[in-house]
């Protein structure tokens, strides 16, 4: 559960990626979920997570979905969770990496202020390289979020229906590699029966 927005995706600065979403420059409508993930009260730390979807960007002309949690920035701290207040108070990357052009590519969101993030990518654990930024319609109190052109999937600010299956469709050109594939399988196929129990 979270807070589901829409939102657009931009490519300023193509990255050589191997993946068509990020190799050329443009604009793209996605859908977002900001989450925490033990849900603890608003005033503790969590792990925080956005989970980004974009419309036609994945295999076969499908969705697209990557995941980021707020983690440490270093070639290890990277791969460790960090606990934060706020989707804005923290880097968040995709933790585990996909492979794509030269390798395997970790993918970062840098807040820069509410809904706005710098969007940028590690080739094999090195330097950090900006490819856009991602900018987020965080809807004011009063007015909840509205649908974003292209992105139906969006249905309303606790959409417990929208599932990110981001090993399953990760931008197309990417591939997820066979380790990671074969350890997150389980854990998705118990969330899948949950859902389907829960429907």
């Amino acid at each position: 559960m979270g807070t589901v927005v829409p939102g657009t995706l931009v490519i300023d600065a193509p990255g050589g990626t191997g993946s068509p979403l990020l190799d050329a420059a443009g604009e793209r409508p996605l859908v977002a979920r900001l989450s925490r993930a033990a849900s603890w009260p608003v005033h503790l730390p969590d792990v925080i997570g956005v989970a980004l979807r974009i419309p036609a960007a994945g295999p076969d002309g499908g969705p697209a979905d990557l995941l980021f949690a707020s983690t440490g920035t270093g070639r290890l701290t990277r791969y460790v969770l960090r606990f934060h207040l706020s989707a804005t108070a923290g880097p968040l990357t995709t933790m585990f990496p996909l492979l794509g052009a030269g390798g395997h590519l970790v993918f970062r969101l840098d807040p820069e202020g509410p809904g706005r993030y710098r969007f940028s990518c590690s080739r094999n654990s090195g330097p950090w390289r900006g490819l856009g930024r991602v900018v987020l319609d965080v809807p004011a109190p009063e007015r909840p979020p509205h649908r974003a052109r292209g992105a139906e999937a969006a249905a309303g600010p606790d959409d417990a229906g929208l599932r990110f299956r981001p090993v399953a469709q990760p931008p197309a050109g990417l591939t997820v590699p066979v380790w990671l594939r074969a350890a997150r399988a389980p854990a998705y196929g118990l969330a899948r029966r949950v859902g389907r129990e829960r429907a």
